[in-house]
């Protein structure tokens, strides 16, 4: 067969795959005689495959297909070069097939032929239909995607590695705020977070193994725009594109609302809500996270701190004002405090100090605290003065279990009490009997 004859004549690949195409394919001249024709178009044809060769191409069509082709195709695709999509009848023994022809004109090659691909019609309306039917089910994919982001929050976001490329979902802009459609590359991406969490993320994309990267999920500081905080959560996992390229998919989500929710319902649950010190619940954490029945945990001291002359505040100046002195006094005692204080109800206290002082700088840091909290306070236009008593336990020497410990200060402080009050006490071996 003379090259120029070849299905492929402007190729060097083989043939075969040209045979047994899924559409009818053939070659034909100038004057629309067949040169070579494929197994497909042989067959709507009702002919042998040997039969095809130098026949006219509207020979194989129904009269009505023979005279459009002979008057109005031929002449035009002498002068364009070319026609698609148009309607004809293929006629095989008493049969005919409706079919979509597309001619076009081989370039660059003498003689002139040209190439004809042959669709029958039911068929390429069912393709047409389920490209359609795609079509229509991505854009439907799409909208419900649209839809839950703009109901969740969350944004959608794949990394390529081979390209460096971030693709992002319309939420996903929103969330940086910038302009959709916007080319987006990594160092762009990790802007907005805090420089551990941009060197986490690095050193994850580095793995050699990026595709089969396990599932991640972290809630980070997010800065965009620039001077706003916004806590987010960021997901995400290692996959491969439709190219069989690794990529990283994940899911990007604003949850600065439910985290600052969550913040409000720890505080509210572990401080006191006039004196913003630790509440006995939190409190009651701490000492026991503190101690270890073993007593090796580290050494501290508890000061349990009870006012003096509270209640007459309460009953001469009101409420309110026994509220201001209570925030007074907590903002005096937060200043000692190396580890924690508390306000356990009522006019009662605790700090927790660290044990490296010693005993005697212990005492000391009591001594300056009862000076503290007697110094005078202004509540509206008047002066009011307390005082404290103040017991003073040590771990471990005083008891390894919260409960021993607290036991021990609670006896030092009434003991601070039936000494005159304004003073504090040292728990001392022995003296929890008789309280």
């Amino acid at each position: 067969m003379p090259d120029y004859l070849s299905p492929t004549a402007d190729s060097a690949g083989p043939l075969d795959a040209w045979y047994e195409a899924a559409c009818a394919l053939a070659v034909v001249d100038t004057s629309f005689r067949v040169a070579r024709a494929n197994r497909l178009f042989c067959r709507l044809a009702g002919i042998d495959e040997n039969e095809a060769e130098g026949k006219r191409l509207s020979s194989f069509m129904s009269r009505p297909s023979r005279i459009y082709f002979e008057s109005v195709l031929a002449p035009l695709l002498h002068v364009e070069g070319a026609c698609f999509e148009v309607a004809l009848s293929l006629e095989a023994a008493s049969s005919s097939t409706p079919v979509l022809v597309n001619i076009t004109v081989r370039t660059g090659i003498s003689p002139r032929l040209y190439d004809v691909a042959v669709f029958p019609a039911p068929e390429r309306r069912s393709f047409e239909e389920q490209l359609l039917s795609l079509k229509i089910g991505a854009e439907r994919r799409a909208a419900w995607l649209a839809q839950l982001e703009a109901l969740s929050g969350i944004g959608a976001w794949t990394y390529e590695l081979r390209t460096g490329r971030m693709l992002w979902s319309s939420r996903t802009y929103e969330l940086y705020g910038i302009s959709h459609g916007t080319d987006i590359d990594l160092e762009t991406a990790l802007r907005p977070f805090a420089p551990a969490v941009r060197r986490m993320i690095e050193e994850m994309l580095a793995q050699p193994d990026l595709a089969t990267l396990a599932p991640v999920s972290h809630e980070v500081e997010f800065r965009q725009p620039p001077g706003l905080v916004r806590r987010f959560k960021i997901a995400g996992h290692g996959s491969v594109n439709q190219l069989g390229e690794p990529v990283v998919q994940g899911v990007l989500q604003d949850i600065t609302d439910a985290y600052n929710s969550q913040l409000d319902l720890w505080r509210a649950a572990h401080f006191d809500q006039i004196t913003k010190l630790g509440n006995r619940y939190h409190f009651n954490e701490e000492l026991s996270g503190r101690t270890d029945p073993e007593g090796t945990a580290p050494g501290f001291f508890l000061f349990i701190i009870d006012l003096d002359g509270f209640k007459a505040v309460n009953d001469t100046h009101g409420h309110r004002a026994g509220d201001e002195v209570l925030k007074e006094v907590s903002r005096r005692i937060s200043l000692y405090a190396t580890s924690g204080s508390f306000r356990l109800g009522g006019d009662e206290f605790a700090l927790i100090i660290d044990a490296q002082p010693g005993t005697d700088t212990a005492k000391a840091l009591a001594q300056h605290l009862l000076t503290d909290i007697a110094r005078p306070i202004d509540i509206v236009k008047e002066t009011v003065c307390v005082s404290a008593s103040i017991g003073i336990s040590h771990y471990p020497s005083d008891g390894c279990e919260s409960d021993l410990l607290l036991h021990a200060a609670d006896c030092a402080m009434y003991a601070a009490k039936k000494n005159g009050k304004n003073q504090f006490a040292v728990f001392q071996p022995g003296a929890a009997a008789g309280f």
